[in-house]
């Protein structure tokens, strides 16, 4: 989940001394990241964490904490974090199939106790009720849901239990899934509607609709509820909410559909769906592309531009998903397209202010540095110049104040190096001159001057003259690049490389460190995220502008910077290029 995302959480700073949140998703990542979250924040706070969950979970969220720089062993030897087994907690307490409220008292409440020993408040996750409702126990599941809540009358502490959202993919459990909602002061859906976290009244909706949804995509071959699923979705008008069969003709529309696309029920029905795409991704063959990925993977998500039946344009928000009956034939894809046209404008706007506020900043370093290099830089050199002059002309007698002037000359002469550097590095006239594949190996001399790393250099011989905003960008690149590797990795060496591919020129700088921290990775990779580091954010801004992108990766041995941006200077032959 991004950054961007809106998630509305129970955590620690915020949550009461009873609250009972309950957590649905259908990816690990997301539970352990919330966990991460929950755990770590109590953690950090100096209180006390219980944990009853699968081996993979314990030490997926185990690994979580120790990323965000908690001392998980400290945790642990003051009984600050305590990790106990699922299956082997729920044996101790179960009889006849159904969970024994005395025993369930004793055995968890006295873990309960031992963490909030001196004080300290207590936050819980629990998984044993999902090994109970993947067993089909549901029953023995809601009961063991209200001993947690009769537990919390005798001892303060905040509980979070999770369900996988796989497990509800049947109508029959509809009214247990709403007996859970009830049970808990908190409810937290699946991720892939996290963002509608607002109210919790909201959220117990979000969470039935994905219940539902999740019996129709299980259900839809064997039983042809085409009616339910008309119901589910005639229900919700801010989505655009249809079925395509195998071909991609649309066999079902809702209200939502109608309002964002124009058509009524009657005039799309049968009608193939490259109908909602521009000329260009028609001619493109994007529509049956589209088709065939989300056949292969599963899923498709993509954002773009789509059309009305006006002919107006919207940004569209799509997931499609491939559905298949029980022997794994695929039946046709359901679609759901939202209007996040507004959404983009304003990112847009932001992009562009982005781009105005680089400009300037490049225009500025260019200023500053001609103003150095010009005015500071010929003073400097001037008064150089006449305490040279001052010491040739003084007698033997005056060599005390001779020895004097030459130091002085000797700290003019370090002022005009620092000067002229100063100003190059602010914005190097080489690379206007010489273009980017000479203004580099000057740039890594002084840079090994600078910071003792040593650092190769290679260029492929095709490498040509790119565009000045593209040279400038990548530029821009490298000397950040340098600087995190000088600033952070500890690595003696790194190595730069120019390259072109298919169109592309790529700018690639490896260390030999201890590589980047795996939460700055994470947001580094993702798109909706906000990059920790105004750097990094620099970087990929400069690239987005030109079509290019920043890819990063990271081990233990190094990590790797790649820009690519897309020069037409690239994909023409050198010898044209000479020519002309």
């Amino acid at each position: 989940m991004s950054a961007t995302q809106t998630r509305n959480p129970v955590s620690l700073s915020k949550a009461e001394p009873h609250a009972h949140v309950v957590q649905f998703y259908s990816e690990e990542r997301f539970l352990l990241d919330e966990l991460g979250d929950f755990i770590g924040t109590a953690l950090t706070g100096g209180n006390s964490a219980v944990v009853i969950a699968t081996q993979r979970h314990r030490e997926g969220l185990a690994q979580k904490l120790i990323n965000q720089g908690l001392d998980l062993a400290d945790a642990i030897a003051s009984g600050r974090y305590i990790a106990l087994d699922a299956a082997e907690t729920l044996a101790r307490f179960m009889v006849a199939g159904l969970p024994d409220a005395a025993q369930f008292t004793e055995v968890v409440g006295s873990v309960i106790a031992r963490a909030s020993d001196e004080d300290r408040r207590v936050v819980a996750f629990g998984e044993m009720v999902a090994l109970l409702w993947a067993k089909g126990n549901f029953e023995a599941a809601i009961r063991t849901e209200k001993l947690w809540t009769q537990l919390a009358r005798t001892y303060s502490f905040s509980l979070r239990c999770a369900y996988p959202m796989q497990g509800f993919g049947r109508e029959a459990h509809l009214d247990s899934l709403l007996q859970i909602c009830a049970a808990h002061t908190g409810v937290i859906p699946d991720e892939s509607y996290s963002e509608l976290t607002t109210e919790e009244e909201r959220l117990r909706s979000v969470v039935r609709l994905q219940q539902r949804m999740q019996v129709l995509l299980t259900e839809i071959e064997a039983h042809r509820k085409e009616e339910q699923f008309r119901l589910f979705v005639e229900a919700v008008s801010d989505y655009a909410i249809f079925m395509l069969d195998p071909e991609g003709c649309v066999s079902s529309w809702n209200t939502g559909a109608e309002r964002i696309k124009g058509y009524k029920a009657s005039e799309i029905i049968g009608r193939h769906f490259s109908c909602f795409y521009p000329p260009e991704e028609i001619r493109a063959g994007k529509p049956k592309h589209e088709l065939e990925v989300t056949a292969e993977r599963g899923r498709l998500e993509d954002e773009g531009w789509r059309v009305r039946k006006d002919g107006s344009r919207f940004w569209a928000n799509v997931i499609m998903t491939a559905v298949r009956d029980q022997n794994g034939k695929l039946i046709g894809f359901a679609k759901v397209t939202r209007d996040v046209t507004e959404r983009m404008r304003k990112e847009k706007s932001l992009r562009d202010l982005t781009s105005h506020l680089l400009q300037m900043q490049d225009e500025e370093r260019r200023r500053i540095g001609r103003d150095l290099h010009d005015t500071l830089g010929q003073c400097v050199t001037a008064m150089k110049i006449s305490l040279d002059s001052m010491a040739n002309t003084m007698g033997q007698n005056d060599a005390g104040l001779r020895k004097q002037l030459m130091q002085c000359v000797e700290l003019a002469d370090e002022c005009v190096k620092e000067v002229r550097t100063i100003s190059y590095l602010l914005y190097p006239p080489m690379l206007d001159e010489m273009g980017l594949k000479s203004a580099i190996p000057w740039y890594l001399e002084g840079f090994n001057a600078r910071s003792g790393i040593d650092v190769s250099f290679h260029a492929s011989a095709d490498f040509v003259r790119l565009s000045r905003d593209i040279e400038l960008a990548l530029f821009r690149v490298l000397q950040e690049s340098l600087t995190n590797v000088h600033r952070h990795s500890g690595s003696s060496t790194a190595h730069v490389q120019l390259s072109t591919k298919e169109g592309f020129a790529i700018l690639e700088v490896r260390d030999d460190g201890t590589g980047i921290a795996p939460t700055i990775l994470e947001d580094a990779g993702d798109p909706g995220k906000r990059i920790t580091g105004v750097g990094l954010r620099g970087m990929r801004e400069r690239l987005s502008q030109l079509g290019g992108k920043l890819e990063i990766s990271s081990t233990e041995h190094g990590a790797i910077v790649r820009a690519r941006v897309p020069a037409p200077e690239c994909a023409q032959p050198a010898s044209s290029l000479r020519a002309g």
